[in-house]
């Protein structure tokens, strides 16, 4: 079948591989759900860890506190100096008097003692220790001062616009000191960042793990999650008066992986309710669908002038995967962009035209389409040939 110029639609199974967010309260979350939960909570979102795509948010740049979320950018900050060569998880860490006196949640660290880097990055991330917090601060960049400009320049990298860290541990601060603030999309932003960090994920999803050489236990701040929610991969808890109760949550089914955000509840009870929820949507709503795998895409043509061959066949140069709900799926299109007319020679694998894919208005994402094979020009013998059987059709 001869494609040329070309605005053709297909109808076809599918979602999103690139970033963009539908509506505030998403239709299928429902609104009566969504209304009935929204006034026990400040700020909520839940996204698509692999394609970005936002499933449901609500207030999701709204400022808000939080608290001991901070601490996610201080294990990212940590982990990037680790990779990089700057530190190690063997490193031997000096506790100085300041960190000693940090006060809240702590594992009770005292000056002068010496732990491995190690045990206090995961007596943050588990236990969400303030001391420690501090103490691994001052190892990696000598002070906390330093530290805080550390953390507001790589938030700034990041994209996190409505963030600003005065801590390195998220308490409420002291007279004269200002409240860490960020909000719902950035600190999104931040667990992004995180997830490619797989040894983060594994002290956030360790529910029970123990500190001093066995004789303290560190607790994980979200165990009762990770306990009874399948797939749950922890993440990061926050709380303080101010900020209420917040919680970044990653979980994956099945290869596939949402972040939920939740930030300012009531108490733990809706946090965890909440979060269950979204993360409920995610998974029982949404599937991902691969479209141009091999021997299942859809074959198109291109014209073309003055070559050995009136058409060339066409295939996408790459597999997507698009992540859709059931009735997405049913509206999404595909645009084939084929130039009418190509003069000849075309060679192998030559770009020409593109495929968009399309729901409601909003292009998700476009691949090239390449030849398959080559097309000489016409030779005269060819053109010759032709033109006799053309006069003979005409006689």
């Amino acid at each position: 079948m001869r494609i040329s110029a070309i605005l053709s639609r297909f109808s076809i199974l599918s979602g999103a591989l690139i970033f963009f967010a539908l509506s505030t309260v998403n239709p299928a979350f429902s609104a009566e759900k969504a209304n009935r939960y929204r006034t026990h909570y400040k700020a909520a979102l839940l996204a698509d860890a692999e394609s970005g795509r936002i499933l449901h948010h609500d207030r999701m740049h709204q400022k808000i506190y939080p608290a001991s979320l901070v601490k996610m950018m201080v294990a990212l900050i940590a982990l990037e100096e680790i990779e990089s060569g700057q530190i190690s998880l063997q490193d031997s860490v000096k506790i100085s008097r300041w960190a000693s006196k940090i006060g809240g949640h702590q594992v009770y660290l005292k000056q002068g003692e010496i732990f491995h880097f190690s045990e206090l990055m995961k007596a943050i991330v588990i236990s969400s220790a303030n001391d420690a917090s501090v103490a691994v601060a001052e190892h990696v960049l000598g002070s906390t001062k330093v530290f805080i400009k550390r953390m507001n320049t790589r938030a700034l990298e990041i994209g996190m616009k409505n963030t600003s860290f005065y801590s390195v541990h998220g308490l409420p601060p002291g007279r004269g000191q200002k409240l860490d603030v960020s909000s719902a999309y950035d600190l999104y932003l931040l667990a992004l960042e995180l997830l490619k960090h797989p040894q983060y994920l594994r002290w956030s999803s360790t529910r029970l793990d123990t500190f001093r050489n066995g004789k303290f236990q560190l607790l994980n701040t979200n165990h009762r999650m990770i306990k009874s929610y399948r797939g749950m991969e922890g993440m990061k808890t926050g709380y303080h008066r101010r900020a209420g109760f917040n919680l970044v949550s990653s979980a994956m089914r099945g290869g596939q992986r949402y972040i939920s955000i939740v930030l300012g509840a009531k108490n733990s009870r809706m946090r965890s309710k909440t979060t269950r929820h979204l993360l409920d949507y995610g998974f029982d709503n949404f599937l991902k669908y691969d479209f141009n795998t091999k021997g299942n895409s859809v074959p198109f043509t291109a014209s073309v002038e003055g070559g050995e061959v009136e058409d060339v066949s066409l295939h996408a140069t790459e597999t997507i995967s698009l992540l859709l709900s059931s009735n997405e799926r049913k509206r999404l299109e595909i645009w084939p962009q084929i130039p009418a007319l190509t003069g000849a020679p075309i060679k192998a694998e030559q770009k020409l035209g593109t495929l968009e894919y399309w729901l409601d208005g909003k292009m998700l994402k476009q691949v090239a389409l390449q030849t398959e094979f080559a097309v000489p020009e016409q030779s005269i013998l060819s053109e010759l040939t032709s033109m006799l059987i053309n006069l003979g059709d005409t006689n």
